[in-house]
């Protein structure tokens, strides 16, 4: 197998584990709420708590105000988390019952550590170079800048390499002329392996390198702000914020992040919507096709997604570049 292989493998294996992260998780969620009604009530006041303080401190001028907001959703986020976790004490179950427990807390079962660009973690490497000591395929990942583009990775069949250039072309212009850009938002479709992450990722080398602000997440990191934001346990974590104020917003992969009911599609439809209004700037890189866009997120979301007005696609096809 080569190190592509592997690392496919390998990212289905922590994508199962983060599954089943998940499963574990909500059948505690389950019990809980089946020993004890009243924390699934609480849960939901939670989440309609954060939700709607969120959107009038958005349209809030006043900055005493907002930050009074600010406090008064901490100090009632603060009541309902600690009854949930006496709660769940007198059900006979751990504070920390409700929250996402991993193998491996660095980098929380996703195989990634970092945002600019992530890499692989201790243990994935770890775990790689197991997998690969027979064949011995431990090729290093290089940069990824638009300098480091090669063209001629891609077959010229079919037009693939043509499309790729002009995928490269209408990247590097968007990254060059940051934030006057011709559309604000960028959405990079295709199946994997033709290029979209690193493209994205030579966008945003580009931009900051030019000394602008940009974040860079993959979809999963962008579902644990969500998430995070959602439980409230950390009264001084501002993530999601960040990822709704920062100049430009760069995702990876998105539909490979969880589906969790009252989280996901909530918290990215406020993300995305919140920006457009803001007039920020988003590149999101997808293996999904538009209507399996609309069939995951609904229409809701998808319109925010796939808006021409202000959204340039660039669709990738073509054989995998990985596999060549």
């Amino acid at each position: 197998m080569t190190r592509a292989e592997h690392v496919k493998a390998l990212l289905a294996e922590y994508a199962e584990q983060r599954a089943q992260d998940e499963r574990e998780q909500q059948q505690r969620l389950e019990d809980a709420v089946a020993r004890q009604p009243e924390i699934g009530r609480l849960r939901q006041e939670n989440a309609d708590l954060v939700l709607g303080t969120m959107r009038r401190m958005l349209g809030e001028p006043d900055l005493a105000r907002r930050k009074a907001l600010a406090e008064e959703t901490k100090a009632r986020g603060r009541e309902i988390n600690a009854r949930i976790r006496a709660l769940l004490a007198e059900a006979g179950m751990a504070g920390d019952a409700l929250e996402l427990r991993y193998r491996c807390p660095v980098c929380k079962d996703t195989g990634y550590v970092g945002e600019a660009p992530a890499r692989f973690c201790e243990c994935f490497e770890m775990r790689l170079r197991l997998r690969q000591h027979e064949d011995g395929s431990m090729a290093g990942v290089d940069e990824q800048s638009f300098e480091r583009f090669d063209a001629n990775v891609a077959p010229e069949a079919d037009g693939q390499r043509d499309r790729l250039v002009k995928a490269r072309n209408l990247c590097q212009r968007y990254a060059d002329a940051f934030p006057d850009t011709e559309y604000r938002n960028l959405l990079l479709t295709g199946e994997g392996g033709l290029g979209k992450t690193f493209l994205l990722n030579c966008i945003f080398g580009r931009v900051t390198g030019r000394g602008f602000s940009a974040v860079r997440v993959t979809a999963f990191r962008m579902f644990e702000a969500m998430r995070r934001q959602h439980v409230g346990n950390d009264e001084n974590y501002d993530g999601f914020s960040a990822l709704i104020e920062v100049p430009l917003l760069l995702i990876d992969d998105l539909g490979t992040e969880p589906m969790m009911r009252n989280i996901t599609l909530e918290y990215l439809f406020t993300l995305l919507n919140e920006r457009i209004a803001a007039k920020r700037h988003t590149v999101i890189a997808t293996n999904l096709t538009p209507p399996q866009l609309k069939e995951r997120y609904g229409e809701r979301v998808a319109s925010r997604l796939l808006d021409r007005s202000i959204c340039a696609p660039v669709q990738f096809k073509g054989k995998d570049l990985r596999s060549l």
